[in-house]
C-alpha cells in the first residue's frame, strides 16, 4: 500500500481534510498496525512512569520475575483488585533500555495470561516539570485537557472499546470541575492561583494533582507528577508506549507559544459538552474532536496517525455494557 499520510517528516492539517481526502485518510488509518517504537522523539526533560495493575495470576510470580529481571521495577498489592497486584516502573525517559524493560514486562504478564480487561487500571505518571512554573503554559494545558477529555478517554481505553468496571468510581471525568472553574483560573496570575483552582487533595479522579510541587505537601509524596488515572491497565506495550507519547505531547503542545488557545477558547465557549454522569460522551467516536486534537498536539503525521488507530478501534462502540470488551486488533 502507498502510505499517503504515513510520513514523520510531514504534519498535514488532518482537520481540515473533507471528502475524499478525510475518506483517503480514515481507510489508510484503518489499514495500518501499529509497531513498537524504538524512540518517541521526547526531549530529554521529559519523565513519565506507570503502574500496571493485573488480575487473575499469583502475585507471587510477578515478585519473583521483577527481582530476578528487573530490579528497578517494583511489584506491590492492590486493594482494590480481588487477586493479582500492581507493577510499578521507575523514573522513565525516552531510552531504548526503559522500552526494552517495559516489554519484558509486558511480556511476563501476557504469557502468565495475567486478566487486564475487568478492573485492572494502566495509571501513568508524567512529570510536572515540562510545565514547571510557567502559569500560562498550565492554563493551556487546562484548556486542552478540559476541551477534550472525551476524546482522551476513549483512546486511553487502549486495546478496549470500553472503560474498566470500576473507571467511573476511582478516576471520574475531571473536566466539568475545570471547566466550572476555567474563569478563575483564565485569571490566574501566579502558580498559586491555579493550585486553589485546582482539585488538588481528591486521588481518586482522572487527573490527579495531588503529587504536583504546587500542592500541600502532604498530599504530593515528593513526585512533582501528574497522574491520569483513566487508562485501562493492558499486557500490550505498544498501547502502554502510545498512551505515554500522547499525554507527554500534551503537557509539551501546552508550553509550545504556537498552541492555538484562542480556539481552545471558542471550544470552551461554544462546543463544550458536560459530562454530567453520561458515559456515552466518553465512548462514542467522535472524529471531529479527534482531528481537532491531533492537529493541536502532534507535530508530525506518525504520531497522529498512532493516536488516531488507537481512538477510532475500527470505529466499534460498546454502548450500555458496564464491563470492558476487546477491541478488534489493531497492533502488528
Amino acid at each position: 500500500m502507498n502510505n499517503t499520510f504515513m510520513n514523520q517528516k510531514r504534519n498535514d492539517n488532518f482537520s481540515f481534510l473533507r471528502g475524499v481526502d478525510l475518506q483517503n485518510l480514515l481507510v489508510e488509518t484503518n489499514r495500518y498496525f501499529l509497531e513498537y517504537r524504538d524512540t518517541l522523539n521526547l526531549p530529554n526533560d521529559v519523565t513519565f512512569g506507570i503502574e500496571i495493575e493485573y488480575e487473575g495470576i499469583l502475585k507471587s510470580l510477578t515478585d519473583n520475575f521483577i527481582a530476578k529481571n528487573l530490579r528497578d521495577w517494583n511489584s506491590k498489592s492492590d486493594g482494590s483488585l480481588s487477586s493479582g497486584g500492581e507493577i510499578t516502573s521507575p523514573v522513565m525517559s525516552d531510552n531504548i533500555r526503559y522500552w526494552k524493560e517495559l516489554k519484558k514486562v509486558c511480556e511476563h504478564l501476557s504469557k502468565r495470561k495475567a486478566d487486564t480487561l475487568h478492573n485492572a487500571g494502566g495509571h501513568i505518571h508524567i512529570g510536572a516539570s515540562i510545565l514547571g512554573e510557567d502559569v500560562e503554559a498550565w492554563k493551556c494545558f487546562l484548556k486542552l485537557y478540559t476541551a477534550y477529555e472525551n476524546v482522551l478517554f476513549r483512546f486511553i481505553y487502549g486495546d478496549k472499546i470500553s472503560g474498566r468496571k470500576k473507571l467511573f468510581k476511582y478516576a471520574p471525568p475531571t473536566a466539568d470541575l475545570i471547566y466550572n472553574r476555567m474563569s478563575d483560573i483564565s485569571k490566574a496570575n501566579s502558580i498559586s492561583d491555579i493550585r486553589w483552582n485546582l482539585q488538588t487533595n481528591e486521588r481518586y479522579a482522572a487527573l490527579n494533582f495531588c503529587n504536583v510541587d504546587f500542592c500541600d505537601p502532604w498530599y504530593r509524596y515528593g513526585k512533582n507528577t501528574l497522574e491520569f488515572r483513566s487508562p485501562n491497565a493492558t499486557t500490550n506495550e505498544v498501547v502502554w508506549q502510545n498512551n505515554i507519547n500522547t499525554l507527554s505531547k500534551m503537557l509539551l503542545s501546552s508550553r509550545d507559544k504556537a498552541m492555538d488557545e484562542d480556539f481552545l477558547d471558542y471550544k470552551l465557549t461554544h462546543e463544550y459538552l458536560s459530562y454530567s454522569g453520561n458515559e456515552f460522551l466518553y465512548n462514542e467516536v467522535n472524529l471531529k474532536n479527534a482531528l481537532e486534537f491531533v492537529d493541536l498536539v502532534f507535530d508530525n503525521n506518525v504520531d497522529k496517525m498512532y493516536f488516531l488507530r488507537q481512538y477510532l478501534k475500527d470505529f466499534q462502540e460498546n454502548y450500555g455494557i458496564k464491563t470492558a470488551a476487546r477491541a478488534k486488533k489493531f497492533i502488528k
